[in-house]
């Protein structure tokens, strides 16, 4: 789905990212790294392979728009505990596969990485916010006066309903000054929105996008 923002070409992906053509920069949230190990040490079953499904995923995104930058608007990790030694390994070796610049706007849940960033995490970190040009990237929704910004945490998602069937889907949230991208993690629930007058939505389908 394409977008003029900003007087900025914008590109709503089906696999829940974002695509700033003049930049040639890839925007996604809240991958939550190390939620399936988090649940599994407190005696939750989770299935395998989570983590691997999505950092494939986004390997392919990057390719395809052959992005030279990505920055991850927070919770690139769930918590302390799911940064196991395997996940820090697997995480680094994905970062080291190609040579595209990962930016990371620390999130609520990566306030661990403030003082502990491992030491083969080639990226950069932002702490509260990143503005490039007239956009600004901010885990948390925010009000800005000037710039748009572009953020995460809500995990937006909508239900959509006929004749007694209905589906929950994925979506961005997209208003005057703000985008609110949908988590990329395949295995973090939503907080479910409504449409209302002050916002676009856009369903992801994880084939298309959709303006509703």
């Amino acid at each position: 789905m394409k977008l003029s923002l900003k007087n900025q070409t914008i590109y709503l992906l089906p696999q829940r990212a974002v695509y700033w053509k003049e930049q040639e920069l890839l925007i996604v949230a809240d991958l939550h790294l190390g939620k399936a190990a988090a649940l599994q040490r407190a005696g939750i079953a989770v299935p395998e392979g989570a983590l691997e499904n999505d950092l494939v995923n986004l390997e392919q995104i990057i390719d395809s728009t052959d992005a030279k930058r990505c920055v991850i608007v927070g919770d690139l990790i769930h918590s302390k505990t799911g940064l196991t030694i395997e996940i820090i390994s697997k995480f680094s070796q994905w970062l080291n596969k190609h040579s595209c610049r990962v930016d990371l706007v620390l999130g609520n849940h990566d306030h661990y990485l403030i003082k502990n960033l491992p030491a083969q995490w080639c990226l950069i970190p932002h702490h509260e916010t990143l503005t490039l040009g007239p956009f600004c990237f901010s885990h948390l929704p925010m009000e800005a006066t000037d710039l748009f910004v572009w953020s995460g945490h809500i995990h937006p998602q909508i239900v959509l309903k006929n004749r007694g069937d209905s589906v929950c889907l994925r979506c961005f949230q997209i208003s005057a000054n703000q985008g609110i991208l949908p988590a990329f993690s395949t295995i973090v629930g939503g907080h479910t929105i409504k449409k209302d007058k002050n916002s676009r939505i856009f369903v992801t389908t994880g084939s298309e996008v959709i303006e509703i």
